[in-house]
């Protein structure tokens, strides 16, 4: 045998003997056991729980993907010049450590939220205040807004009334009161203050008084004006379709119709006076004029219209019978001579970026400030007098998260800037929000994000 080929045997015979005294006992495996730590990303749970003013939401599962969490962790009530705080907390349900999380927070964007003038893109509705969007409408679908007390909404666009001096013009919106409302308000009118204001009496203008019978007045232009009152009350919980028709010759006639019935007309010279006004929804000015109980509606409305000629009866007949929300937008879009539609069939996220009455360009964002922080463990998410606009940039800002079975309160206070400007008061300030958890380092094996987007997300400024 060869020298080589001994070797070989030899190391052959060694391999066999040092497996066939190990496998019996396994006793060479006892200083090398193989651990899988239960507090890694390979093999931890992940469970978190936010428990905030309106509501909580919850992540169990590892992996990536976001949770769509109903309603904010914003304050709900309008920011006041001491400002408005509300605290949530986010609780480790999980055990994975602190040490193995990153967590951060953001908004993705900030505007103010808008109602779609489907004829006017660019002469909008904003909603202020207690604002419901996607509410049940007249077509037994949800496409109409329902108004707190005190909520209204403008147009960002102003008219000039001396346009309509002579002329003739139609404006129209659906509303609903509940059973036995006595409080009436504004249905739509034109007034010179781009909020609300009170300066002179809004003209035209329609609104329900406390009976719930609806009445409109025109200002004349030599200071007379005219006004009427439906013979019937629609303060029944049900939805109705008001119409003020104006047809002008040499003077003008505004008729009143609710539902297509026999209208009513006022008498007098009623054209307008010359001058710059806004229409508003929900809300008149009555300075002057003895009004309702309140000059906000407290209520739902749909599908606003203005249109520059007055309406015959078969058009108000096809609008009030539309079968759809879309049969009767389809309607009003194909008058020659509509200037608005305002469906208010928003979801309350859209935003409007455009110039605003009063302070042009600026953002609202820039005028609301934020200061968000968070403690055991404690961290600054944003320091105080942060502008929304600054903050709201998409920007993630991370904190420590809490350990297993532990609790991190988060603290969210909302000011008014020193620019703060009283245009924006009631505005609704869309902010979606984010808070992200990952497995250590960032970009690890699993991502989950809480997500608050819809449209109770507001900084209601």
């Amino acid at each position: 045998m060869s020298p080589h080929r001994a070797a070989a045997l030899v190391a052959a015979l060694g391999l066999a003997l040092l497996w066939a005294g190990t496998e019996g006992s396994l006793s060479g495996w006892n200083a090398g056991a193989v651990g899988n730590s239960g507090n890694d990303a390979a093999n931890a749970s992940l469970a978190f729980t936010h428990t905030y003013p309106n509501g909580s939401c919850a992540i169990t599962a590892r992996g990536s993907g976001t949770a769509a969490c109903a309603a904010s962790p914003l304050p709900t009530a309008t920011v006041t010049a001491g400002g408005v705080s509300a605290a949530d907390a986010i609780r480790n349900e999980g055990t994975l450590s602190a040490a193995g999380l990153v967590s951060d927070l953001r908004a993705t964007a900030c505007g103010p939220v808008k109602l779609v003038d489907t004829k006017t893109a660019a002469d909008p509705m904003l909603p202020r205040y207690g604002t419901a969007f996607r509410q049940s409408d007249p077509w037994g679908s949800s496409g109409a807004v329902t108004l707190s007390a005190g909520a209204y909404a403008a147009d960002v666009v102003a008219t000039n009334t001396a346009t309509l001096l002579g002329s003739s013009y139609t404006v129209g919106v659906w509303f609903k009161v509940a059973s036995g409302y006595a409080s009436g308000g504004g249905l739509i009118a034109l007034a010179a203050s781009a909020v609300d204001g009170t300066s002179a009496a809004s003209s035209p203008m329609l609104w329900m008084d406390a009976a719930g019978k609806i009445r409109f007045r025109v200002t004349g232009t030599l200071g007379t004006s005219s006004s009427g009152v439906s013979v019937a009350s629609y303060n029944d919980g049900s939805w109705h379709l008001a119409v003020l028709s104006v047809a002008a010759t040499l003077v003008s006639t505004p008729t009143l119709y609710v539902d297509n019935a026999a209208g009513v007309t006022g008498l007098g010279l009623a054209a307008l006076t010359g001058g710059n006004a806004y229409w508003h929804l929900g809300w008149a000015d009555f300075t002057g004029v003895s009004g309702p109980g309140s000059a906000y509606l407290a209520g739902s409305l749909a599908g606003a219209f203005v249109e520059d000629t007055s309406m015959s009866s078969a058009t108000r007949s096809s609008l009030f019978t539309a079968a759809s929300a879309s049969a009767y937008s389809t309607a009003v879009l194909a008058l020659a001579s509509i200037d608005h539609l305002w469906m208010a069939d928003d979801t309350g996220t859209t935003t409007y970026a455009g110039t605003l009455p009063v302070i042009g360009a600026t953002s609202p964002c820039t005028m609301v400030d934020i200061a968000w922080s968070t403690t055991t463990p404690s961290g600054t998410v944003a320091a105080a007098g942060t502008k929304l606009s600054a903050f709201a940039n998409g920007t993630f800002h991370t904190v420590t998260a809490p350990g297993p079975g532990a609790t991190q309160t988060s603290t969210i206070t909302l000011t008014r800037d020193a620019t703060w400007n009283a245009y924006i008061a009631g505005l609704r300030l869309y902010l979606p929000l984010e808070h992200r958890i990952q497995a250590a380092p960032a970009g690890g094996p699993w991502t989950r994000t809480f997500s608050w987007a819809d449209a109770s997300t507001v900084a209601i400024a």
